[in-house]
């Protein structure tokens, strides 16, 4: 197994900590990861985990009895970023930013099962962002549809948005957009990066489902 740097969980020839920052918001970011996602190469998730070190990532697909998440879908000023009908602009609530904010880490599909399957999570109100910078994915991974972002794009615009300060959060996705560019340079070279993870995974709070 190739030696893996313990921040980014990038191979080191592949790690972007030099460019990845360190960034406090008063708004908490809660990763819920599903476990497929876990196993990609690049890992938008984790980079954004992190970036932020107040922010929490549980993997799982089932939350409604979880220790750990529940109480958080409970607790007042939880919202969750997710788009579409219902959903407020997160520059709208710049002047008084919800104290947390769920992102579900997943592909559409997948997003859909575990908002059906966690109605406390479905509840929730809705933050969404508009005229962000196409996903950091671009020429990696396709997204469904244009305004899909990478886990890690969409929670830097809505952070920077709900602060009214975009430019703070901007290194995130620069950091992503160069794992990405690294990870595409070593697949058209002499060397193939695998799509998946190895089968070791950082510890992290979660369930399966």
């Amino acid at each position: 197994m190739r030696e893996t740097c313990q921040r980014c969980r990038r191979p080191v020839a592949f790690c972007v900590c030099e460019a990845l920052p360190r960034l406090e918001a008063p708004t908490r970011v809660v990763l819920l990861q599903h476990p497929r996602e876990a196993r990609l190469a690049i890992c938008s998730a984790w980079l954004c985990h992190a970036a932020l070190p107040n922010s929490l990532l549980v993997r799982g697909i089932r939350f409604e009895e979880d220790a750990v998440v529940r109480p958080i879908l409970e607790a007042p000023g939880t919202h969750l970023l997710f788009p579409g009908e219902g959903s407020v602009p997160a520059a709208s609530l710049s002047g008084s930013p919800p104290a947390t904010l769920v992102v579900i880490d997943g592909t559409w599909p997948q997003a859909a099962k575990m908002l059906r399957v966690n109605p406390r999570l479905a509840a929730l109100p809705r933050i969404g962002i508009s005229g962000a910078a196409p996903s950091g994915y671009a020429g990696l991974r396709a997204e469904p549809a244009d305004g899909h972002l990478a886990t890690i794009d969409a929670v830097a615009e809505a952070l920077g948005a709900l602060e009214a300060d975009p430019a703070r959060f901007a290194p995130m996705r620069a950091a992503f957009r160069l794992a990405v560019e690294k990870q595409l340079a070593c697949a058209h070279g002499d060397r193939r990066a695998p799509r998946h993870r190895p089968a070791w995974q950082p510890p992290v709070q979660g369930n399966q489902g």
